[in-house]
């Protein structure tokens, strides 16, 4: 799939705007914003209400937010859920830019799905049981795409429900962040939430951004 796009503009014109996922706040990309600030990009971290708000309402309220940034290419750097937010908004945003995935359950959670079948659990997840136990459906992607997978089989939230497939971060799968759909996959030993302030992860991130990339699936 061909959606690379020519970026002309220098980094100082750039903006970036950050996706936290599932019980998060745009808190939690204090590290990579901070990176990315010190890189010379625009930052905006981008907030919502991960289960007490409908999905759909979410949806329009980033694509929103996107849109209304006024500079002309606006990356996505996106963490978990908040892959699968973005991708579904993906045909509503007028930007330019590239998409970066950490960790995210493109094709479906299974420890979403395990959580949804237990009464203790399920309530945790309330309005993003059906987007992290469906993952993307049919994907329009309109920008080109890197995904960041963690690989340290670390002890996650996944133990708590459900046995995940090796190699994992302790609460995604590998197998779950892959698709043909994707222009470059790479992995990082680390677990699901310490990506988000992993310095490789940052210089991955920042040379995805700044230069062209091998296939890495």
């Amino acid at each position: 799939m061909n959606n690379k796009q020519h970026i002309s503009e220098p980094i100082s014109e750039q903006a970036v705007v950050l996706v936290h996922g599932l019980w998060m706040s745009r808190w939690s990309f204090h590290f990579i914003a901070k990176h990315l600030t010190n890189k010379g990009y625009k930052v905006y971290r981008f907030g919502y209400k991960t289960t007490t708000r409908p999905f759909d309402f979410n949806m329009q309220k980033l694509q929103a937010f996107v849109n209304s940034r006024k500079e002309n290419t606006v990356h996505l750097v996106v963490h978990s859920m908040g892959g699968i937010l973005s991708m579904r908004c993906l045909p509503m945003i007028r930007k330019l830019g590239k998409l970066i995935m950490l960790g995210s359950p493109i094709n479906g959670s299974r420890t979403a799905k395990a959580m949804s079948e237990k009464k203790w659990a399920r309530w945790m997840l309330k309005y993003a049981t059906e987007p992290l136990t469906n993952g993307v459906v049919n994907p329009q992607v309109f920008r080109e795409s890197y995904m960041i997978a963690g690989t340290s089989n670390s002890i996650g939230i996944a133990r708590l429900v459900t046995k995940l497939p090796q190699p994992n971060d302790g609460t995604v799968a590998l197998d779950e962040t892959q698709a043909e759909w994707i222009n470059h996959h790479t992995t990082e030993k680390t677990n699901h939430f310490r990506m988000l302030f992993h310095r490789k992860v940052q210089r991955k991130i920042v040379s995805f951004l700044t230069k062209k990339l091998g296939n890495e699936k």
